[in-house]
């Protein structure tokens, strides 16, 4: 069974790390109907894939929480793409669109930080670099060492 509390990797933007509550991944595919008056049937002509789109809601914790967010905030309002990397999904190439910060009176400490980010790469499979690759590999590698310790 999957270890995950192993496997996920600690989150971060331009090295900003944070914590993740909740991360939905939007896409697919641009689809023009072409409807006629009078007609019965509608064609479908497929128009190239749809920009993806990945909300996060992060959030920071603790004493240093509030530097955290600023450094996220100043992160996130930088010039280009920057490396996002997600529990999960690994790393890739991003830009911030636009993002929330929220803090409540009787949560002190706790800092939430949502935010859009769009991958730079658009296509399929684009999210794995080769550091995501190496440590997919090199993973796997110790669970099969591990393994075949066992039977020793």
């Amino acid at each position: 069974m999957r270890n995950w509390q192993r496997d996920l990797r600690a989150a971060s933007f331009r090295g900003v790390r944070f914590w993740v509550d909740l991360e939905a991944l939007s896409g697919g595919k641009r689809i023009a109907r072409h409807e006629y008056a009078g007609g019965r049937r509608t064609i479908l002509e497929e128009a190239g894939l749809a920009t993806a789109t990945y909300d996060v809601t992060a959030y920071l914790l603790g004493d240093g929480s509030d530097l955290q967010a600023k450094s996220l905030e100043v992160a996130c309002l930088a010039i280009g793409p920057g490396r996002l990397v997600l529990p999960i999904d690994g790393g890739f190439m991003a830009y911030v669109e636009n993002f929330s910060r929220s803090r409540e009176r009787d949560r002190q400490g706790y800092i939430a930080f949502g935010f859009a980010a769009i991958p730079l790469s658009n296509e399929a499979g684009a999210t794995l670099g080769l550091g995501d690759v190496s440590e997919a590999f090199l993973s796997q590698l110790t669970a099969a060492a591990n393994g075949f310790s066992g039977l020793l």
